[in-house]
């Protein structure tokens, strides 16, 4: 409400008279963003049903060149028109969140434009010269306009969500390279409409291939991503397991496998739905990736069981990332959606199972059939614990001396 009253308000300061040649312009983008979004319709209904974070568009290339060409009503009246076609044309999403899109990219221009006032060339590209200077001070305010827009779909987010975190509210960082991208696609289309309209088809074709790569990226790390907790699923962490095992060979480093499974979790699913269930899932996932390093791999096996392998990590690390891993899992206290509204979810527990490579064998079968004993080890001994598998031929000594929890708080060697 805070950001729509924003652009209202906006958008009240603006109604100045609107110069004679601005209506041509406006025509020509209302034209160009309606008939870009008839042409990739079914590529955005793709990308929208495919996209798992903030979603970014691309229809930046004709806000901004709105920004940089039109008076201040008319890019509000230009932001409202392609929301609506695609509101209409594409998916009837949640009508508020629509509305804060449209608020939200209002106020991103806006703030383009205060910084173009401000520097003393308010609505003036069309008679600025095309030099050094001037490139500055379109990527200037290129840069404001994705600022203000990140800061406050993100902030959206956080306020949104149970558990934000930077990396749970952010898009990827390519994803952000895209929207420069058709920043920079709308900066050419400004020039395009200023100096030779007919390059605007050019600036259009390449919007719509770079909207058409854009979902086969989608598609292709859907492919590889478990819907539910954003994790690797199965096939693309196996696939991505063996070639770091290959990668490695015998005589490498040492690699852990933590096999991490639930304890009890039906009981979840029994009790609260299986929408708490998923929130439960959703934030174990999340509690995992924290304890771990960026570019060690992170699965969800099936149901209620996780998968990590650690490169480079030898026994005794590997035993302190599962025992932090399973205390921040028990510390867990969720806000999850129950059959009957929200409730506080406690005592969630995991129980771990290590084994290690080349100690308990070569192949990535091996190392799972060793993990999969511990697992049941631990869950015998009590859940809730860490067990490192027993090698083939000689005990390693960190599965001696790793300490092993139990419920009443006691340590066993």
């Amino acid at each position: 409400m805070t950001v729509a009253a924003t652009a209202t308000t906006l958008l009240a300061l603006s109604l100045d008279p609107i110069p004679a040649r601005d209506l041509g312009v406006f025509a020509v983008l209302v034209a160009c963003c309606i008939g870009y979004g008839e042409a990739s319709r079914r590529t955005e209904r793709a990308r929208r049903q495919y996209s798992g974070t903030p979603h970014i568009d691309l229809n930046s290339v004709w806000m901004f060149a709105a920004v940089l060409l039109l008076h201040p009503a008319l890019t509000t009246a230009l932001i409202i028109i392609f929301y609506g076609h695609r509101w209409l044309r594409v998916a009837h999403r949640v009508v508020h969140r629509m509305v804060f899109n449209i608020a939200a990219s209002i106020c991103s221009a806006g703030a383009a434009v205060g910084f173009l006032a401000a520097v003393g060339h308010y609505h003036a590209f069309a008679d600025l010269p095309r030099d050094i200077p001037t490139f500055g001070l379109v990527a200037a305010a290129a840069a404001v306009f994705l600022i203000t827009n990140t800061a406050l779909v993100c902030t959206a987010v956080a306020l949104s969500s149970p558990n934000p975190t930077l990396r749970t509210v952010t898009a990827d960082w390519s994803d952000y390279a895209l929207e420069a991208a058709t920043l920079a696609l709308g900066a050419l289309l400004a020039w395009a409409l200023a100096d030779w309209p007919v390059m605007a088809l050019p600036v259009i074709a390449v919007t719509l291939v770079l909207h058409g790569k854009v979902l086969m990226r989608q598609l292709r790390e859907a492919a590889r991503t478990d819907a539910k907790t954003g994790l690797l699923n199965t096939d693309a962490w196996y696939d991505a397991a063996h070639r770091e095992l290959t990668r490695a060979g015998r005589h490498g480093p040492p690699a852990g496998l933590l096999m991490i499974d639930l304890d009890h979790f039906k009981r979840i699913n029994d009790t609260y739905g299986h929408l708490a269930g998923d929130d439960a899932l959703r934030a174990v996932a999340h509690t995992i990736t924290e304890q771990v390093r960026g570019y060690d791999l992170v699965g969800r096996f099936g149901g209620e069981e996780f998968v990590v392998l650690l490169p480079a990590t030898d026994p005794p690390h590997l035993v302190s990332i599962a025992e932090r891993i399973r205390d921040r899992i028990a510390a867990l206290v969720l806000p999850v959606r129950a059959n009957h509204g929200t409730v506080l979810l406690r005592d969630i527990t995991a129980s771990i199972g290590i084994a290690v490579h080349p100690n308990h064998g070569d192949q990535l079968e091996q190392l799972f059939t060793a993990a999969d004993t511990a697992l049941l080890d631990a869950k015998k001994a009590g859940r809730n614990q860490v067990a490192y598998a027993t090698e083939p031929s000689t005990s390693d000594p960190a599965a001696a001396t790793a300490p092993r929890k139990h419920f009443d708080g006691t340590n066993s060697p």
